[in-house]
């Protein structure tokens, strides 16, 4: 299996209404963790209408772009249920902590870079 990219982005911890009222840079996507922790991934700046919001570069991850058929390879090993297109998905697969985003066109598997080849060997 080939090596996973490095997910470039901010990490934004603030209140939910301002990250929810955040303006993206084109061609960012925003990954929402929990109410209040997200990863804006393209992005390198964002402004947050938070006074006490933390905006730091974001380099603990790593992803996998899956086309449709390899997901479903991957699937099975999911032990939650598969989120709606566009949200993002957090457990266990394979027993190992990582986050799902389906999109029309593929799924990016998200995972710890240091858990990335554990999840790896588990998987392919």
């Amino acid at each position: 299996m080939r090596a996973p990219e490095l997910l470039e982005g901010l990490r934004v911890v603030a209140n939910s209404a301002a990250i929810d009222a955040a303006v993206l840079p084109d061609g960012a996507r925003m990954l929402r963790i929990a109410p209040d922790d997200a990863i804006v991934a393209g992005a390198a700046t964002l402004t947050i209408d938070d006074p006490f919001a933390i905006i730091e570069p974001e380099y603990t991850f790593v992803y996998w772009r899956l086309r449709p058929a390899e997901f479903e390879a991957v699937k099975h090993h999911i032990e939650w249920p598969v989120p709606e297109m566009g949200r993002l998905g957090q457990g266990l697969i394979a027993s190992v902590p990582a986050k799902i985003v389906i999109t029309p066109d593929d799924v990016l598997l998200i995972v710890s870079a240091g858990l990335a080849h554990e999840l790896s060997e588990r998987l392919w």
